[in-house]
C-alpha cells in the first residue's frame, strides 16, 4: 500500500492553489487504492488533524498578554500575528492558521476516501467500525474549522451566516469549486455524521483497541458529542452523551486528571505523564508538527498576572490548588508538551479531547437547565483531584467566590465559577478560546508599543479567522473585517 500520493490531488481547490501548475499535472486517480479492512484502518490514522491549535487559540485569548521585546525571546507569526489580530498571518507553517486549515482538509481527505471504499463494498459488517471512525473524524475536523473560520451557532442568524465548506465526497477533479454553506447547515451536517458515526464506532475492545487513545472509540466519540451540543446549547444531548461517556460518578472520578497526584513529580516527567495515553483523562490524541512546547519563551505569552490572578488564586473550598507553576514572571508554564524530533521536524502530542471536559460540559448543561445540584456534586468531585487540604463546596460558596454586581443571579455565578476552574485546569492547552467564543466574552490584549492595547468586543469580526489567502483564491468567499 502507498498512501503518499493521496493528498496531491485531494483538496487543491481548497488549499495550496497558489503555483498550483504542478498538480495540472496530476492523474486524479493518482490516490491511494484501498483493497483490505488493514488498509482502511492505516488510512484512518491520517483522518485525524496533523496539526496543532493551541498556540493560536491561546495567543487569541485573554491567557496571553504581550511582555515586551525582552519578556519573551521568541517570536513567531503564530504567535505573533493572531495575539495582535492581524487578518493574514505571515506564515503557514506549523502552529499557524493555515496550516491547520490544511491539516484539517487532509484528514477530512482521508476520511472520505476510506467512506468511499466501504461503500464500495457494500458497506461489510466487519468495516462498519471504520465507517462510524471515519464520519467522527470527518464530524470533529469540520467542527474544528468552524470554530476557528465561521461565526458560533450561538451568535443570530446561523441560517445564513457563511459556514465552512462541508466535503463530504472524493475529489475527482483537478480543481472543485466549494460552497461554505450556513452555520446552520455545517452543524446539520456534523450532527448528522456524529450522529450516525456513533452508531457504529467499536468500543475500546474493537479492532482499533491497541492504540485507541489515538482513535475514536465509543467513550471518546461520547466526549466529542458532549462538545459539540455544548456549542449548539443541546443542553439535553450534553448531558445524554456525558452520562454514556461515564455512567456513574466513580468512573468519572476516576478518570478525570489527579493533579494532586501530579504534585511530586519532576518537571519532564510531569511533561511525559500530562500527555500520556496511560492517563485515563486522555480519551482522544494526536501527534502534530508544533513549537507549542516553547510557548513560555514566547513574548506573547502569560505573565504574572495571569499567575496571581489564576494559578495562584485561593480555591473556594480553601486549601491550595495543586498544580505546580514553573519559571518566573516572564516564562511562568506548566509542562504538558513533550517534543520529539521526527525527519528535521519537531512533532508534539496533542490531546483533542479529555474527561475533565466531558465533566465541565455535564456541569455546564446541568446549571443551564437549573439542575444545580447535580453541577455542584460535579464541582465537587473536580475539586477533590485538584485541591490540597479543600474542604466541601456549596451553593453559598459559589456565591460568595463568584457573585458580583454584574452577575447576582445563581445561573451567572454558578457559569463564572465554573468558567474560572475550567481556565485553571485547561491553562496553556487552547480551550480557553472556545469558552470565550461560546460566551461571547470580550478580549482585551495590551500592547508594550500601543498604550490602548487591542480591545475585539463579542461582535467584532476580528474573533473569527480570515480564510487563508490561497483558499480565497479558489473562490471561497472571505470573512468580512
Amino acid at each position: 500500500m502507498k498512501f503518499k500520493n493521496i493528498y496531491k490531488l485531494g483538496f487543491i481547490s481548497l488549499f495550496f492553489l497558489a503555483s498550483c501548475d504542478k498538480y495540472l499535472e496530476v492523474d486524479p486517480d493518482n490516490r491511494a487504492q484501498l483493497n483490505s479492512a488493514n488498509a482502511a484502518r492505516e488510512l484512518l490514522a491520517t483522518a485525524y488533524p496533523q496539526a496543532s491549535y493551541v498556540i493560536m487559540s491561546e495567543s487569541l485569548s485573554d491567557n496571553f498578554s504581550d511582555k515586551g521585546p525582552f519578556g519573551g525571546s521568541l517570536v513567531i507569526p503564530a504567535n505573533r500575528d493572531v495575539y495582535l489580530f492581524i487578518e493574514n498571518v505571515l506564515s503557514n507553517g506549523p502552529d499557524t492558521p493555515e496550516f491547520y486549515w490544511a491539516a484539517c482538509y487532509k484528514a477530512i481527505a482521508a476520511a472520505n476516501q476510506t467512506l468511499a471504499y466501504i461503500e464500495s463494498e457494500g458497506n461489510k459488517a466487519q468495516l462498519l467500525t471504520y465507517k462510524g471512525e471515519a464520519l467522527l473524524c470527518r464530524a470533529y475536523a469540520h467542527f474544528m474549522l468552524s470554530v476557528f473560520f465561521a461565526r458560533s451557532y450561538q451568535d443570530p442568524s446561523p441560517e445564513t451566516n457563511p459556514g465552512i465548506p462541508y466535503v463530504k465526497e472524493v475529489e475527482d477533479v483537478v480543481v472543485k469549486k466549494y460552497s461554505r454553506g450556513t452555520v446552520k447547515s455545517m452543524y446539520d451536517n456534523i450532527q448528522a455524521d456524529i450522529e450516525e458515526g456513533i452508531k457504529l464506532i467499536g468500543d475500546q475492545n474493537s479492532a482499533n483497541s491497541e492504540a485507541n487513545a489515538y482513535h475514536f472509540n465509543k467513550r471518546s466519540a461520547y466526549a466529542f458529542a458532549t462538545r459539540f451540543y455544548l456549542f449548539k446549547k443541546d443542553f439535553e444531548s450534553v448531558i445524554k452523551y456525558a452520562k454514556l461517556a461515564f455512567p456513574n460518578d466513580v468512573l468519572i472520578s476516576s478518570s478525570i486528571r489527579d493533579v494532586i497526584s501530579y504534585k511530586p513529580l519532576p518537571y519532564f516527567v510531569l511533561a511525559e505523564t500530562w500527555s500520556s495515553r496511560t492517563q485515563p483523562t486522555n480519551l482522544l490524541m494526536a501527534t502534530a508538527p508544533s513549537q507549542v512546547h516553547n510557548y513560555a519563551m514566547m513574548r506573547y505569552s502569560a505573565n504574572g498576572v495571569f499567575a496571581t490572578a489564576f494559578m495562584w488564586k485561593t480555591p473556594p473550598i480553601a486549601g491550595s490548588y495543586a498544580w505546580n507553576l514553573y519559571g518566573q514572571e516572564n516564562v511562568y508554564n506548566i509542562p504538558k508538551f513533550r517534543p520529539y524530533d521526527y525527519q528535521l521536524q519537531t512533532y508534539n502530542i496533542a490531546i483533542l479531547l479529555t474527561a475533565d471536559e466531558v465533566l465541565f460540559n455535564w456541569a455546564e448543561a446541568s446549571i443551564e437547565i437549573g439542575d444545580y445540584d447535580r453541577a455542584l456534586q460535579l464541582f465537587q468531585i473536580y475539586l477533590d483531584k485538584k485541591v490540597i487540604g479543600g474542604g466541601k463546596i456549596s451553593d453559598l460558596l459559589m456565591q460568595r467566590n463568584f457573585s458580583t454586581l454584574t452577575n447576582p443571579n445563581k445561573r451567572d455565578y454558578y457559569i463564572t465559577g465554573l468558567l474560572d476552574f475550567k481556565r485553571r485546569e485547561f491553562a496553556f492547552e487552547g480551550m480557553r478560546w472556545l469558552d470565550m467564543i461560546r460566551h461571547r466574552i470580550p478580549v482585551h490584549h495590551n500592547v508594550v508599543e500601543n498604550p490602548e492595547g487591542i480591545t475585539v468586543g463579542a461582535n467584532d469580526p476580528r474573533r473569527i479567522l480570515q480564510i487563508p489567502l490561497e483558499v480565497q483564491m479558489s473562490g471561497i468567499e472571505r470573512n468580512p473585517r
